[in-house]
């Protein structure tokens, strides 16, 4: 994806997002077909690629579940799509937000006692609970949950988070799992969720599985290879050339030094779009499968990189991919000290989005 810029382009940019929705839907297919129900977690502006785009790819995919962090992300998921499920993790705040989430037909995450009293004037109204199995962070304690204290509710989904499922060995998933199917005959209608992207593709029970990272090309995992295909590649404008003689520093702080004279391209992105400014020397990007290095700090809005090994072929214009197809994203979170969840939601709205594979 290095084609130049046209001169009839009125407002190109510095930095654009190429979502691929065929790969996305592919995703959501091979996270299905393990067997289970399948929901979208779309939270975050669908970890930052656009969640209305997101949500249209995969309703027609057959996806019908969502999941969002707060309200305002169920409203305006809602005004996408009319048929399908929203859930909201954050449950209620208050009895104003329990009206908005009746009135835009969206489901609460119930995570405490409150919010279960603040639900209980609407509890014909269908609603998930959280039990917390063990990781401590929401949820009603899995050992203190009984039947009474949801009578009169519908209770259409219960659900845990599984905290060590990246690392399929790990003896919490286990524990985990046994304490929420100890959990689940105190909820006999309802749906059963504990399994995220990497517990689906690992075989963990769920009535409804919750795909995240999957969905958008990140590796699920921590100790095996990404099965799934990249979805979200960032690419920079060349917007400066320069050859730089032996010995010179570099950027901001002048943390690099030039081994000889080196030709230089400054990229227009920055930590102001996302781009991490603790990136590691080892860090790389890559113009037409070739790897080149990221030089210096990350600036605001602009950064260095060694292009001496395609002088004769990178030019001002050229857009230069900083993760993608050559450089994978969990690579780029690897040099930031990060994981790709972050670099995703944290991509700046100047970046600019588009997409493909409709």
């Amino acid at each position: 994806m290095s084609d130049r810029i046209r001169s009839d382009d009125s407002d190109p940019g510095l930095a654009r997002l190429t979502v691929d929705l065929g790969a996305l839907r592919e995703n959501y297919r091979r996270v299905a077909d393990v067997g289970s129900r399948t929901a979208a977690v779309v939270k975050a502006d669908a970890y930052g690629l656009g969640a209305v785009r997101v949500v249209e790819a995969l309703c027609r995919e057959g996806c019908r579940d969502f999941f969002v962090a707060t309200e305002s992300e169920g409203i305006a998921v809602r005004a996408g799509t009319r048929d399908s499920n929203i859930f909201v993790f954050s449950g209620p705040p208050n009895d104003r937000s329990a009206a908005a989430m009746v009135r835009h037909a969206l489901t609460p995450v119930l995570n405490d006692e409150k919010q279960l009293q603040r639900w209980r004037e609407h509890r014909e109204t269908p609603v998930a609970v959280h039990v917390d199995t063990g990781m401590h962070r929401l949820g009603f304690d899995h050992a203190a949950v009984s039947r009474a204290m949801f009578d009169g509710f519908n209770v259409a989904v219960v659900l845990s988070h599984l905290a060590c499922a990246d690392d399929p060995a790990h003896p919490m998933n286990n524990l985990q799992a046994d304490r929420f199917e100890a959990i689940r005959p105190l909820f006999p209608n309802a749906l059963g969720s504990l399994a995220n992207s990497a517990g689906a593709l690992t075989g963990i029970e769920s009535d409804m599985a919750r795909a995240g990272i999957a969905l958008y090309g990140g590796n699920p995992f921590s100790t095996r290879p990404n099965p799934m295909l990249p979805v979200a590649t960032l690419e920079a404008l060349v917007v400066a050339l320069r050859t730089v003689p032996k010995g010179q520093p570099i950027g901001y702080g002048g943390t690099y030094t030039t081994p000889q004279a080196t030709r230089i391209a400054v990229l227009g992105a920055g930590y102001a779009d996302g781009i991490p400014r603790g990136l590691s020397p080892d860090a790389r990007v890559a113009f037409r499968s070739h790897r080149l290095p990221v030089v210096g700090r990350v600036s605001m809005d602009l950064l260095h990189v060694d292009a001496s090994g395609v002088e004769a072929g990178i030019a001002l214009g050229d857009w230069v991919e900083v993760f993608g197809h050559t450089v994978g994203i969990d690579e780029t979170a690897a040099w930031a000290g990060t994981i790709s969840y972050e670099l995703l939601t944290r991509l700046g709205s100047r970046v600019q989005r588009f997409y493909t594979g409709q």
